[in-house]
């Protein structure tokens, strides 16, 4: 990402700018008065830019852009002796692992040289076999702050320390994800656990717009769906309610999908593939945690908080090409620990 889309992007006063799973950034405006004697006598103002990216999803470095920028004075000001000092606050989990870095973040400088070198990149790598779980899971947050400090005999107000920005970096081993052979420490790669939306169109020329149909009922009017539940709200629309990718639970996976072909077989009857015309198709994704079987697995679960219904093979064939692709390609990784904590969500979008 560019210092002119992280602009673009941060415009209308959003703190943040994801373009992807593996590209944010996020900025700070410093505006600092100048006083002598009490009195007003100048200004001035710079931004630092912060760019957050992964590279490449098949490698484990992480890197963190930082550009100074937008340096300008009015009047009478001791800008130029001005410190800027950044500092990163980083916790990560597990505790015991131990990262490999490289760059730097901005060494403590004076205005003036922050404008003749106003860029500096520092990266982040954690090796693999140190994470949590089965897919090694190594967290990360990354909190970069900027501190401002008046050069002797000056005085005024906007010396602070305040924070650019805050993100979650994770890196992972999935073994369903791309990887690279060899080392077990290289194996893997990293991203950044936003929730992004998987996109389902329902043009006349999308391939996939009878599941998407399907998805909009289940939504919208989830009254008029199988199997009846006057109660009923379908997940993955909102921040509240994501869905979580199930993976190394097989037997789930499959739960998931007899639920939703039982559902298909009452409502519809057991030809309800019309010679294998017809899927049953689910939603939420048996490939989900939220999927139909969810009750089994989950007591506090809602009941038949799912839709089921026949749709056309190749429409539903589609559909399920389009998620796997979007879980591998946006590096999502099995939602949830052994203990319910969440690690990693998606949402749906439907056009």
């Amino acid at each position: 990402m560019t210092q002119a889309e992280c602009q673009a992007g941060l415009q209308g006063g959003f703190l943040f700018y994801i373009k992807s799973r593996f590209s944010m950034c996020s900025g700070l405006q410093t505006v600092q008065t100048w006083k002598k004697n009490g009195k007003l006598v100048g200004e001035s103002t710079f931004t630092l830019w912060v760019m957050f990216s992964v590279p490449d999803p098949k490698d484990r470095t992480v890197k963190f852009d930082y550009h100074f920028t937008n340096f300008k004075t009015t009047g009478e000001t001791g800008a130029s002796a001005m410190k800027g000092k950044t500092e990163v606050d980083s916790p990560h989990w597990p505790s015991s692992a131990r990262k490999r870095q490289s760059g730097q973040i901005p060494p403590t400088s004076t205005f003036a040289a922050l404008r003749a070198k106003p860029k500096c990149t520092h990266k982040v790598i954690f090796d693999g076999g140190q994470g949590r779980g089965t897919d090694d899971i190594v967290a990360m947050a990354y909190a970069p702050y900027l501190s401002t400090t008046a050069p002797p005999n000056w005085t005024g107000e906007g010396f602070v320390r305040a924070r650019v920005g805050f993100l979650a970096a994770q890196w992972d081993s999935a073994s369903y994800l791309g990887n690279r052979t060899g080392d077990v420490k290289k194996r893997g790669g990293a991203a950044f656990p936003v929730s992004v939306y998987l996109p389902y169109s329902s043009k006349s020329t999308a391939a996939e717009k009878a599941v998407t149909a399907h998805i909009k009922k289940a939504r919208t009017k989830p009254g008029d769906t199988k199997p009846v539940n006057k109660k009923k709200s379908v997940p993955g629309f909102d921040a509240k309610h994501k869905l979580h990718r199930l993976y190394h639970d097989v037997t789930r996976r499959k739960e998931n999908r007899s639920e939703a072909v039982k559902a298909c077989v009452k409502y519809w009857g057991k030809g309800y593939s019309q010679g294998k015309k017809l899927e049953c198709d689910e939603y939420p994704f048996a490939v989900t945690y939220e999927g139909c079987a969810q009750p089994q697995y989950e007591t506090k679960a809602a009941k038949d908080n799912y839709s089921a219904m026949p749709l056309p093979k190749n429409d539903n064939s589609a559909a399920g090409s389009i998620i796997g692709q979007f879980l591998t390609k946006n590096r999502i990784v099995d939602g949830r620990h052994k203990n319910g904590e969440e690690i990693d969500a998606f949402l749906v979008k439907l056009s």
